[in-house]
């Protein structure tokens, strides 16, 4: 029994935050909730939407899909190298601004890969071997001048924040509740790669979200409905999703609630990546609720297409 009260003791002791870098909590946008979004996406809006398909990747389907649901066992899915790629999306308001939503892939690990922030142990667990980069976030940002007014991070995986280093540290990021200053035991391993790919002077702004009593808590970020940010923990504690009300039609980014196209059709949840299985579920069976109320929306998941022309997005 003190051999297991020590190594409890010693768990909580080393878990750490995710990053070193400080957070303060910001009030912007509107409260909203779940049932404003479907009446809002009637017409069209008047955001810019693109999305850029950075790298192609392969890593364990263990860590992309719960292994271990009855449904994925039925199917027979083995844990193997599963393909999947690395997006960023553009959001580009009228009135205020570009926006990106997560980062893509920085051009130190294309032109000089031998200096990137992954390496040893992370770079084999992680398949670095595997990742073939398209475009660089400093390559799109050069054939696409403009000020980038903000920064949306789906979470705080290192793969999602990869492109960092080609981006101005001070443009500001915004993140949901407590993916920051939530600690964890395995953060251990991937805080110093974090923190080298955060490198500068750079400050989180924490989403305040409203009090949801039912469904998930909802942020109208513009005030004129044109970008729900909704929180949706478990694959992180402070995983977001966005309903972005495009011109082009409404589009739903999950991040990494849900990361391949076979998780979204069967409702299963990523396997070992997700710090909760059981709030991970939860949100996306929200997730997949909205879109089959809003047939018209297009849906982006973490790492793979949600279409049914194919697992990846044609380059």
């Amino acid at each position: 029994m003190k051999h297991l009260i020590s190594l409890i003791m010693t768990t909580l002791l080393t878990a750490c935050t995710v990053t070193s870098h400080p957070a303060q909590l910001v009030d912007v946008g509107q409260p909203s909730q779940l049932g404003a979004i479907a009446p809002a996406l009637q017409t069209p809006g008047p955001i810019q939407f693109q999305k850029v398909v950075a790298a192609n990747w392969a890593v364990d389907r263990g860590g992309l899909i719960n292994l271990d649901d009855p449904k994925a066992k039925a199917a027979g899915l083995k844990d193997e190298l599963e393909d999947i790629q690395i997006y960023f999306y553009v959001l580009e308001h009228p009135r205020f601004g570009r926006y990106l939503v997560d980062t893509g892939v920085e051009s130190t690990m294309k032109d000089n890969p031998e200096k990137s922030p992954i390496g040893g142990f992370i770079s084999r667990f992680l398949h670095m071997d595997k990742l073939v980069i398209h475009q660089t976030t400093r390559a799109w940002t050069q054939a696409n001048p403009g000020p980038i007014k903000g920064i949306f991070l789906t979470h705080m995986h290192v793969d999602h924040i990869m492109g960092m280093p080609d981006l101005d540290p001070g443009i500001p990021i915004f993140i949901g509740p407590e993916e920051s200053t939530h600690k964890q035991f395995k953060n251990m391993f991937v805080r110093g790669v974090t923190d080298d790919f955060l490198e500068g002077p750079r400050t989180f702004s924490e989403l305040n979200f409203p009090e949801a009593k039912d469904g998930p808590a909802v942020i109208d970020f513009f005030g004129d409905q044109s970008l729900f940010i909704l929180s949706v923990p478990g694959h992180t504690q402070g995983s977001l999703a966005f309903v972005v009300n495009a011109s082009t039609g409404p589009q739903l980014i999950v991040g990494d609630t849900c990361h391949t196209r076979w998780g979204w059709e069967n409702t299963v949840p990523p396997g070992n990546f997700s710090e909760d299985q059981a709030s991970n579920l939860k949100s996306l069976e929200v997730l997949k609720g909205l879109s089959q109320n809003v047939p018209q929306l297009k849906v982006h998941l973490g790492h793979q297409s949600a279409t049914a022309s194919g697992k990846l997005e044609t380059l």
